[in-house]
């Protein structure tokens, strides 16, 4: 049984509801949401996430480097979109081998993530 099939994709759309809730209210995280489509983003990772997790979704969107590429993300905005993840599976009872599968995809994508933005915050450090 897959991670997908275990969760489903109503458990992982409310998963990343009330992650992507928080993300944007987050002291940490929040600036790098403003003025993006909350809704936008969560169907976009609704689609990525299920086919990651083994669903029958394709994920049509951005290439996660491309997806990023604006954002100025240091490690501590990763490590803190991860922390949220993993207490947001564990508040909404996402069942453990599940959950772990989630956390180990997720942290897989730190590198690539991380690299996207490096453009961004060299833009981010010029003088005006």
């Amino acid at each position: 049984m897959s991670a997908y099939d275990e969760i489903g994709e109503a458990g992982i759309e409310a998963v990343l509801r009330e992650l992507y809730d928080l993300l944007f209210d987050d002291v940490m995280v929040g600036f790098l949401f403003r003025g993006k489509d909350k809704e936008h983003i969560v169907r976009q990772q609704v689609a990525f996430t299920a086919a990651f997790l083994g669903g029958p979704q394709l994920y049509t969107g951005k290439a996660m480097p491309e997806a990023h590429r604006a954002l100025p993300l240091l490690p501590g905005h990763f490590d803190r979109r991860h922390h949220l993840l993993r207490t947001v599976l564990q508040r909404r009872g996402v069942p453990a081998a599940a959950a772990e599968e989630w956390l180990r995809v997720d942290a897989g994508l730190r590198t690539a993530v991380l690299r996207s933005g490096e453009s961004a915050r060299a833009e981010a450090r010029k003088p005006e």
